[in-house]
């Protein structure tokens, strides 16, 4: 995997309060979906091709975890042509899996707070830049930040 292409950090959920995007192993392509809210659709539009993206979410209302690293394979436009913008789950991007955690066992999902070091705004459905000002008020850069998830993801 290309650490340098990983440019965000998600929050995902399933209604379900079990763990989202669960079944999907590595090479695997699927929706990655995106709540409608306020200026959701033109975030998701606009994320570009090729970037990678860390997931992290809370299954059980316990502590974060860091579940997968996707891709996203298409240009943004070209996934809109599929939206169901009456759904409030209908606006998605396509991804590939590059990285999954081993949902068997728990104990070495890596923890969100643990290894990301700062709260850096899970608070909605948007990819959130690792450049973040939260993030980078610990990290300095996002080279040395990218250096840190290297090693916890190719454990």
């Amino acid at each position: 995997m290309d650490f340098s292409r990983l440019e965000y950090i998600k929050n995902i959920s399933d209604d379900g309060k079990k763990w989202a995007y669960e079944y999907y192993k590595v090479s695997g392509y699927y929706h990655l979906n995106f709540k409608q809210g306020v200026g959701v659709e033109n975030h998701a539009l606009h994320l570009p091709k090729g970037a990678l993206i860390i997931l992290s979410q809370n299954p059980f209302d316990q502590e974060r975890y860091l579940t997968h690293i996707v891709e996203l394979v298409n240009e943004g436009s070209e996934d809109k042509l599929q939206w169901n913008e009456s759904d409030q789950w209908g606006i998605f991007r396509w991804v590939k899996v590059h990285w999954v955690a081993d949902f068997n066992n728990p104990s070495n999902i890596p923890v969100d707070k643990e290894v990301m070091q700062a709260n850096w705004g899970l608070f909605d459905t948007k990819a959130k830049l690792l450049t973040g000002e939260k993030l980078m008020s610990r990290w300095e850069n996002l080279e040395n930040l990218r250096t840190h998830l290297q090693a916890v993801f190719q454990k």
